[in-house]
């Protein structure tokens, strides 16, 4: 039978990042510190046997996977539009909070873009998942995307019972090249999650920054799944 395990990387930092401005899917890039966060992921990567990778088509998440790819020369980058980030609507490229050209001169909100809900990317992530990852002929599979969809398939895999948290492992926050691994069987079966947003490789080396404006909203898991 065996098994599929999957590594889900967060792309490194972007300036956007640093100044807590939602990007949702803005095609920003990462910044010098989100550079080496890359390639400190990378090396901690170095000797994954990986035999697939897929990115979210935008630079910051290309970026990332670039410099994990260059200890894995012979395996092909995909690019997938499906692997985005949540769009965030007119709030893509503010702070939370600013209203500045939202509001009229009569107080009246203009008429806004809506935000992209988090069941309707957590809807569109596990259609990926199912269509590319699960039955997939790779044993090794890197996966590298956005902190709201990385948490909300991961939310998503252990409410419907597709995966199960490893003793100790939480689901929250995933910080900037946070690394995730999942492990699922190649025949039908509840798959496990070994770790979720692990840091270990940048140590002191890079400051990083805590929060991550484009999951807000997101709901943590009422209850710990097991």
């Amino acid at each position: 039978m065996g098994t599929v395990r999957v590594y889900i990387i967060r792309h490194g930092e972007t300036e956007e990042n640093r100044q807590k401005i939602i990007q949702g899917q803005l095609d920003t890039q990462l910044n010098s510190e989100g550079e080496k966060q890359a390639d400190l992921v990378a090396k901690a990567l170095k000797d994954v046997p990986f035999d697939a990778c897929y990115s979210s088509d935008l630079q910051r998440a290309v970026g990332t996977a670039q410099r994990i790819r260059v200890h894995h020369p012979g395996v092909k980058l995909q690019t997938q539009i499906m692997l985005r980030e949540r769009y965030m609507g007119d709030m893509e490229g503010r702070v939370w909070g600013d209203f500045q050209g939202l509001i009229l001169a009569n107080g009246e909100r203009r008429e806004l873009r809506e935000p992209e809900s988090p069941k309707a990317v957590t809807e569109r992530a596990m259609t990926w998942w199912n269509e590319t990852v699960v039955g997939t002929t790779a044993s090794c599979v890197l996966i590298v995307s956005h902190g709201g969809w990385i948490r909300l398939l991961v939310q998503g895999l252990l409410k419907h019972n597709a995966i199960r948290a490893g003793r100790g492992v939480t689901v929250g926050r995933c910080l900037n090249t946070g690394v995730s691994v999942v492990e699922i069987p190649r025949e039908r079966g509840r798959g496990k999650l070994l770790q979720y947003g692990n840091i270990v490789h940048l140590r002191d080396e890079v400051d990083v920054v805590e929060g991550n404006a484009d999951e807000h909203g997101i709901a943590p898991l009422v209850q710990p799944w097991t």
